[in-house]
């Protein structure tokens, strides 16, 4: 998906072949139908207008109540509104529930506007995703904030409500104007989260470096790197062997590559401005 040629970068089929990775049971039929209907209504809203119409019709689809949504608009789940339950982070979850979170809400959003045609991409906060338009005539880009709405946002916002520092925008983990490549790499990390939550911590970290290839300050895929490792030192050794000493010799060289490997993932996010959020 995210070695294919420019021109065949798609947010919706990048969404719905990681979702089918993590439940290959779902309907891609279904979801892609519900898409058409909302993506078809949007572009007859928008009749041919331009950009800040189309925007606004992508929002309008989504959050208000009409034909085009079953008079069902989506709404932000309050419940579990950092998508800590993995399936609610799934296209699928939101369009059954119509209730999303600070992942699914934003991607929803962003297909829609592709399918406008209109010059979209993802950006990251702490435990956050939100969708950013970027004016292709003088590139001018702004926030839209999915879980409020999906209306434009004020970017200081980040800075006073989720604890953005300017150093982390510096190093460019937080708000930054990703490529379409990258959005999708950002994509891609409920399947690095799926894969740790099986337990598949060599193919957590295996996905986490592709990730990085091609988003390399991608610090959502770099702490993954590291925890996967320090989950494979938990299990292989601290669980095994209480006491280090204890460790046989034929086994030391793993050990201590598991060990600085951990550490240098997380060393490496801190370098970035990355802190721990309760």
């Amino acid at each position: 998906m995210l070695s294919a040629p420019e021109v065949d970068l798609s947010y919706e089929n990048a969404k719905l072949t990681f979702d089918a990775i993590i439940a290959p049971e779902l309907d891609e039929a279904a979801m892609t139908a519900e898409i058409d209907q909302l993506a078809n209504a949007a572009n007859r809203i928008a009749a041919n207008g331009s950009d800040v119409d189309k925007l606004k019709a992508a929002r309008q689809v989504i959050y208000e109540a009409g034909t085009w949504n079953g008079n069902r608009p989506f709404v932000y789940d309050h419940d579990d509104p950092y998508g800590q339950t993995l399936r609610n982070k799934l296209l699928a979850t939101y369009l059954d529930t119509r209730r999303g979170n600070c992942v699914s809400m934003p991607i929803l959003q962003l297909i829609v506007a592709e399918r406008l045609g209109l010059n979209v991409s993802l950006s990251t906060a702490p435990l956050h995703l939100f969708m950013r338009y970027t004016n292709p005539t003088n590139g001018r880009s702004i926030a839209i904030e999915s879980t409020s709405g999906g209306h434009p946002t004020r970017e200081s916002e980040y800075f006073e409500q989720m604890g953005v520092t300017q150093a982390q925008v510096d190093s460019g983990i937080y708000l930054g104007v990703l490529t379409k490549r990258e959005s999708i790499a950002v994509m891609a990390s409920t399947v690095t989260e799926w894969l740790m939550s099986e337990g598949r911590y060599d193919d957590a970290i295996a996905v986490a470096d592709v990730l990085l290839e091609y988003y390399p300050i991608d610090v959502h895929a770099m702490l993954t790197r590291g925890s996967a490792h320090g989950e494979l030192l938990r299990t292989e050794f601290v669980e095994r062997f209480p006491n280090p000493q204890t460790i046989p010799p034929s086994l030391r060289p793993r050990f201590q590559m598991l060990a600085r490997r951990n550490v240098a993932a997380f060393q490496q996010a801190e370098a970035w401005g990355w802190t721990p959020i309760e």
